[in-house]
């Protein structure tokens, strides 16, 4: 009788789809004509709950491995398709317009606000959803209180952007009656990029047919968030920044950078998770899931500005002061 009454109080009201003891999934109604896709595993009683905040070219289904570990350990793992993403894309497409990170983020607290997720949230954002979350905890930090942001989007990638600005140097010498601004000039050059290099080196952007165009848009929407100045209001002691040994697309160095411009109240730890590529939770799913639940359930090795370094391959996760052995990635 009473999970009878507890189930009755759950926001069922929100979902198109399926609705179980064990968790929901389906299509949310945030506002009027706007409904984003969720995958929601519930906690076990007394553990809390994060929300995965997908990268670039991902949707929910890109998070399974890390997810069934997370949530195998009792933590609640709420997943979501945000717009130009996954089922929201297929609901919506095609993707026609630019998507800006700022309305991401508002899509993002209402979808929070109306699933009821307890205050104050953590969130878990892998490279764009990094930026993505790096953008909510700095204008709601009240509502945050893990950060934990992998190989998070801080600048646009060096090689293309150095590219893109020589295109337009060279537009303006060669062509200096151009009516085009220098943004629909970078949108021109940009689309080039991702429609010629991105299906080989990111197959999944030909996952359906709308997907390469909701890359560009996201893409687009995402290139002057100013990951610096957002940095200098995040919430004390919130930022995780769990940074790729071997990452293919940012350098560490770019990382580096980052994390001493992050004040230093904001500075929960740095987690150097090497032999580890950048899509970390499909890298390394059973380790970065163990780091994470450490996180969320409070294990005091992570904080004051922690500087750790993290094995997969052997579980041991070595700082200052001591080791944390946690399960291996094979």
């Amino acid at each position: 009788m009473k999970f009878l009454i507890s189930f009755l109080f759950l926001p069922i009201f929100a979902f198109a789809n399926t609705v179980s003891e064990g968790g929901q999934k389906g299509f949310v109604k945030i506002k009027e004509g706007r409904e984003i896709y969720v995958d929601w595993t519930y906690a076990r009683p007394g553990q809390p709950t994060v929300v995965l905040v997908n990268g670039l070219t991902y949707t929910t289904q890109q998070w399974d491995r890390f997810s069934d570990e997370l949530s195998g350990l009792g933590v609640g793992v709420l997943r979501y398709d945000p717009m130009g993403m996954g089922e929201t894309l297929l609901k919506y497409a095609p993707v026609l317009a630019d998507i800006a990170v700022e309305e991401q983020v508002e899509d993002l607290r209402l979808l929070l606000k109306t699933l009821k997720i307890p205050q104050p949230y953590s969130l878990v954002g892998l490279s764009y959803g990094g930026g993505l979350g790096l953008l909510f905890a700095s204008k709601y930090p009240k509502e945050i209180r893990h950060l934990i942001a992998m190989a998070p989007y801080t600048q646009p990638m060096a090689s293309q952007d150095q590219w893109i600005q020589s295109q337009i140097w060279y537009v303006r010498q060669v062509q200096p009656w151009n009516p085009a601004s220098d943004d629909d000039l970078y949108a021109f050059f940009f689309r080039q990029i991702v429609y010629t290099t991105y299906p080989t080196v990111e197959p999944i952007v030909l996952q359906n047919p709308y997907k390469l165009e909701a890359v560009l848009r996201l893409g687009l929407g995402i290139r002057k968030f100013d990951a610096y100045k957002a940095s200098s209001s995040l919430p004390k002691n919130s930022l995780y920044l769990v940074i790729a040994g071997k990452d293919q697309y940012v350098p560490r160095g770019i990382m580096e950078e980052f994390w001493t411009v992050v004040p230093q109240s904001a500075r929960a730890c740095k987690i150097i998770i090497n032999n580890s590529e950048h899509k970390i939770p499909e890298a390394v799913p059973r380790f970065s899931a163990a780091i994470v639940k450490e996180i969320v359930t409070g294990n005091p090795a992570f904080k004051n500005g922690q500087d750790m370094k993290a094995d997969p391959y052997s579980g041991e996760v070595v700082y200052e002061g001591g080791r944390l052995n946690l399960p291996k990635e094979f």
